[in-house]
């Protein structure tokens, strides 16, 4: 077998680049199992194929397996410095890891190499945000919008930082730019229902945190929160059944036992 090639399932000779495409068209369609198992065949043909080891790491870090992410990733770039995707998807990894000020860094690494990267101006908003550089935060998002102005995932990040602000009128409009860009975004009508409860508006923010539940029944975040805006009616007895329903979810979620527990 000569290097730039690898036995496929199929019984035909790919290319290393003809596997990663392969391998990439079931990573995308969510089938992970298949495309973990194309990127290793990959790399027993080639053990430093950096796209190989990238995209085995982005497979880690999607299962929650972060550690190994960062090895994958990190080999994948000591063989080419400049891959501009694998240092923001390192970023990725660090910052579930918990290391922001690390993941910071590899966010601004993608950015040097491409300053027009959309995606890595919205992650790096997110760990910005998580450090409390909270005008750094718009910052980097509005330079994602400006990139790509139908980002759904940065005008959501952007009204989580405005909200921070307590710009609220300004963080309501980025959620329902959102919305507008994703009706189906669970999370945008979750924080949407987060800042109507923060401006006094409980029944606006119920439609908006049952649209969330609709999306994603086992939104437990969700499902506390309603409990609260229905508390602030008086409709204890619904707001009781939101609170059981997200213990049934989480069932060591503590502050919903502790909202549950006022409402008796």
């Amino acid at each position: 077998m000569s290097d730039n090639q690898l036995p496929s399932t199929e019984q035909q000779t790919l290319t290393v680049q003809q596997a990663i495409d392969l391998a990439v068209q079931h990573h995308s369609a969510g089938d992970l199992t298949q495309a973990e198992s194309i990127y290793q065949q990959i790399l027993e043909a080639d053990p430093d194929q950096p796209q190989a080891l990238h995209l085995l790491g982005v497979i880690a870090h999607q299962r929650g397996e972060n550690e190994q992410a960062v090895t994958l990733i990190e080999k994948a770039i000591a063989l080419n410095p400049e891959f501009v995707e694998a240092h923001s998807n390192l970023g990725l990894a660090l910052q579930e890891l918990g290391k922001l000020e690390d993941a910071v860094s590899s966010y601004r690494l993608a950015l040097d190499l491409n300053p027009d990267y959309a995606e890595a101006h919205n992650n790096l908003s997110i760990a910005l945000w998580k450090l409390a550089s909270l005008d750094e935060a718009v910052a980097s998002c509005r330079k994602a919008i400006a990139l790509k102005p139908d980002f759904p995932d940065a005008h959501n990040n952007l009204g989580i930082a405005l909200q921070s602000l307590g710009r609220l009128k300004d963080a309501i409009d980025s959620f329902r730019k959102a919305l507008d860009l994703r009706p189906e975004f669970a999370t945008a009508h979750y924080n949407l229902g987060k800042v109507l409860t923060d401006l006094g508006k409980p029944e606006e923010a119920i439609l908006s945190y049952e649209k969330a539940i609709e999306i994603e029944p086992h939104y437990v975040e969700a499902y506390n929160d309603l409990g609260i805006a229905l508390q602030v009616l008086a409709k204890l007895d619904e707001a009781v059944e939101c609170f059981k329903k997200a213990l049934e979810i989480k069932s060591n979620y503590g502050e919903v036992h502790s909202n549950l527990g006022n409402t008796y």
